[in-house]
């Protein structure tokens, strides 16, 4: 090969480089520290709510849920779109995070934590507290969420800007955003002007059902590309078992996940549609499988590999967090990660 191919192959190689690294992936989420804890199933008579779900309380209820635990908590930033953008900058992609912060050291932590990990924050601070979340997790490793939001409840008064969104290539919508029907209507018009995908993850069965209606206009506009449930959620939505709520999804968008933790997931593109087996692995808590498995999911969504490829990496993340504590998984097991995953 003469030099100047050499050159040549080499300049192509380094622009799909960074043609790979220039992914950039913006979402709107609330901003929670979750407080994680191990319960007993007696405890959990005690606890307001359907277990397994995640349901909004008050700063008061919080509170006393800690303290009848007896429990020192364990604390690191969560949210459902905040545990995916860790997966993904981690992955090598930039990531931008919209969210209201309050000014207290709740939200310092949860600022400082997540600039740590490389994570932008295009941030409005408010006067509320920042929220909290209680993370109870029991001995079958199921994890219900109880929230205070504080600073996040006023979402819908955060200004979306068209510059946010001028190189994006990914918009990821969390369900715990759809109540706000105005800034969901911005931040759509404004992915749809930049040309972005729109991901949208349900993020619990209580949302699926009290957000039903607005859920399917989304649908029927045609403006969701991926659509992620987990089978709670599908069933709640839905009224299907997962293949036919699969099946139901794909029919308005392109690709439609449906989760089943231990039992893996399905997925449809177009009218393909498969099961993907989950890894067997010792389970400590279920906090962030789900918000992991679209990390890897949207990773090879975005780098256009098989819908197949990005199951497995999808459900290779899923694999790694269920092992530990929280939605984070640790820093040393990801040069193993980066290196199964060819990256």
């Amino acid at each position: 090969m003469s030099l100047f191919r050499c050159i040549a192959s080499l300049i192509c190689s380094l622009l799909v480089f960074d043609t790979l690294a220039a992914q950039e992936v913006l979402t709107i989420s609330d901003s929670i520290v979750d407080h994680i804890l191990f319960v007993d199933d007696s405890f959990m008579s005690s606890v307001p709510g359907k277990r397994g779900g995640c349901s909004l309380i008050d700063l008061q209820t919080f509170d006393m849920i800690l303290e009848r635990s007896g429990a020192a908590p364990k604390l690191m930033p969560g949210g459902s779109s905040v545990n995916l953008l860790k997966g993904l900058a981690h992955l090598g992609h930039r990531c931008t995070l919209v969210v209201q912060v309050g000014n207290d050291p709740t939200g310092q932590f949860f600022v400082s934590r997540l600039s740590d990990q490389g994570i932008r924050l295009r941030m409005q601070t408010v006067s509320s507290p920042t929220g909290k979340s209680a993370c109870l997790v029991t001995p079958n490793g199921e994890r219900t969420m109880r929230t205070f939001l504080g600073a996040s409840g006023s979402n819908s008064n955060l200004n979306l800007h068209r510059e946010d969104f001028q190189s994006v290539n990914l918009f990821h919508l969390e369900g715990y955003q759809l109540k706000h029907h105005n800034l969901v209507r911005k931040a759509l018009e404004l992915s749809k002007q930049s040309n972005a995908l729109v991901s949208l993850d349900l993020s619990s069965f209580e949302i699926a059902r009290t957000e039903r209606g607005f859920i399917e206009e989304l649908l029927n506009e045609g403006s969701i590309d991926l659509f992620f449930a987990n089978q709670d959620e599908a069933l709640a939505f839905t009224g299907l078992n997962p293949k036919e709520a699969c099946s139901y999804l794909a029919s308005f968008c392109d690709v439609a996940i449906v989760t089943m933790g231990e039992k893996g997931c399905i997925v449809q593109e177009g009218s393909n549609q498969f099961h993907y087996p989950a890894f067997k692995v010792p389970v400590i808590d279920t906090i962030g499988a789900g918000d992991l498995f679209m990390s890897g999911f949207l990773h090879g969504y975005l780098h256009q590999w098989s819908v197949k490829d990005c199951a497995w990496l999808g459900s290779h993340l899923a694999s790694e967090v269920v092992q530990v504590i929280g939605a984070e998984i640790p820093e040393e097991r990801w040069d193993s990660i980066l290196q199964k995953a060819k990256l």
